[in-house]
């Protein structure tokens, strides 16, 4: 049996479909009652857990054969760096109490050590602490999600402009979430021996006027990418909710990325969905 952690979100909901079409048996562990009978549906037992109640994540994880891991992240309103280490250490607990056969986790390119840099630093300190404890372990490092840009639909439609963190016409690896997730359940069901770290993008890099191209062809009218500068990033993030310590963690992850402050991947996996077919079954039925 397969135990999938963050079911209700874009990468999770993409490897616990991939291993019920393979005809496995999945337990997904969700906080949502709501999302439950969705999943039953589908035919996936569900447990509703917080994984912050370490001791009934174990109970679900000691039942287990094989775990898919992700750290959820915490609401932008709170000091997310503390936050979401303490979800790593509730989900590290509970995964030395059981007895897996093997673990998938889910990080991302530039995962690092340090403190202040988001994502980069909560998910190394994930795959740090899995890799302790000795259950063999495969880390899905992947590159910046083509679903980031989702949130921006709705300024593209009224506005007919993009804002962006990303310089207009930087390339950067972009991946779609449900190649993520196919490589993981992959990975998941691949023998024991299997092991390490895997790196994943899309077809080819993509910049933010290839994403602003894209929806002014889905919203059948212009759409220009409005940079934000570095000087901007705090009060952006501090516009769209983010605490003031969550917005610095941000901004010192978003100059990492931009600045490639990390050691590219040689030989990544490529996925096959590319920019142009993600947004467009994503928007599907969106007018103009």
């Amino acid at each position: 049996m397969f135990a999938v952690l963050g079911a209700s979100g874009h990468v999770g909901t993409a490897v616990t479909q991939y291993l019920l079409q393979q005809g496995q048996a999945v337990t997904v562990v969700l906080r949502n009652p709501q999302k439950a009978a969705a999943w039953a549906q589908r035919g996936a037992s569900v447990a509703l857990v917080d994984v912050h109640d370490t001791d009934a994540l174990a109970q679900v994880l000691q039942k287990a054969d094989r775990a898919f891991v992700l750290n959820p992240p915490a609401s932008p309103a709170l000091d997310t760096d503390k936050a979401e280490r303490a979800t790593v250490q509730s989900i590290l607990q509970a995964l030395r109490g059981a007895k897996l056969e093997k673990i998938v986790v889910q990080s991302t390119y530039g995962a690092q050590p340090g403190t202040e840099c988001a994502d980069l630093g909560v998910l190394y300190d994930l795959e740090q602490g899995a890799r302790q404890t000795g259950i063999p372990l495969c880390c899905v490092r992947a590159a910046y999600y083509m679903s980031n840009w989702l949130s921006a639909v709705p300024e593209a439609r009224t506005s007919g402009k993009v804002s962006s963190l990303l310089p207009a016409t930087l390339p950067v690896p972009m991946v779609a979430p449900q190649d993520v997730g196919h490589l993981a359940g992959q990975l998941l069901m691949a023998p024991v021996q299997e092991v390490g770290v895997y790196t994943i993008e899309g077809p080819t890099p993509y910049t933010a006027q290839d994403v602003a191209q894209v929806f002014a062809h889905i919203l059948q009218h212009p759409v220009q990418v409005e940079d934000i500068p570095p000087t901007a990033w705090l009060a952006y993030y501090k516009a769209n909710g983010f605490s003031d310590k969550a917005a610095r963690s941000y901004a010192n992850m978003t100059a990492i990325f931009i600045n490639q402050r990390y050691d590219r991947p040689a030989n990544p996996v490529k996925g096959v969905t590319d920019l142009a077919s993600y947004l467009r079954a994503e928007l599907a039925g969106c007018t103009p």
